[in-house]
């Protein structure tokens, strides 16, 4: 018996190293099954903020797995263009300001609903993407592969996850400004410039 203990212990460790070394790790939440793996970023697609100055970096998002459709850029050349906080801001109801969304980048926090539902309204409100940041505030490197909830619906506008350090951060200057919409150049395919280069946030790691 003490065999067959110490044996699953080993198995047990084994595994739990190689999730670490791969960095792989799966959350059940919002509705949704997902899975980070933090050090990827071939796939991910940028966006850069071009006001106000203490927000002027280039962010990353990573694409919806399973919904939506991509970000091709012949469909969604990269532009001036505005990200649009959604009121409320979870985006799981029809939105307030819904006629403000038309033709720009929704921007909803993470929570109360799937990453789908989420898409699904943003589209049907007039956005041409969103953008969803992580709830998790002070995170700063868990890169969330969306997928979908298994539901009937289906999304026809690209989606994208930002992490919750800089979702938060730029929804606290935003508040700060009294603004709801901030002139953003998106998306931007930095795929092979290497990730030191790119001018992302102080407070990004990685």
């Amino acid at each position: 018996m003490i065999l067959i203990r110490k044996a699953v212990f080993m198995v047990n460790t084994f595994l739990l190293c190689v999730l670490s070394i791969f960095n792989i790790y799966f959350i059940n939440g919002d509705m949704t099954i997902v899975d980070v793996k933090e050090f990827e970023y071939g796939g991910d697609i940028f966006f850069e903020i071009t006001h106000p100055p203490e927000l002027q970096y280039t962010y990353r998002i990573r694409p919806a797995k399973s919904f939506g459709i991509p970000f091709d850029k012949e469909k969604f050349p990269a532009k001036q263009t505005k990200l649009v906080l959604v009121d409320p801001q979870h985006g799981c109801e029809m939105p307030k300001n819904a006629k403000q969304l038309r033709g720009n980048v929704a921007f909803v926090k993470r929570g109360f609903c799937s990453f789908l539902k989420k898409t699904v309204i943003s589209e049907m409100s007039g956005a041409k993407a969103i953008v969803i940041t992580d709830n998790n505030i002070y995170d700063d490197t868990a890169y969330i592969h969306m997928i979908d909830d298994e539901s009937d619906m289906s999304a026809n506008i690209p989606a994208g996850f930002l992490v919750g350090k800089s979702g938060h951060l730029i929804h606290t200057k935003m508040s700060e400004l009294m603004i709801t919409e901030l002139p953003i150049v998106f998306p931007l395919n930095m795929t092979y410039v290497p990730l030191h280069e790119i001018k992302q946030p102080p407070w990004i790691t990685i």
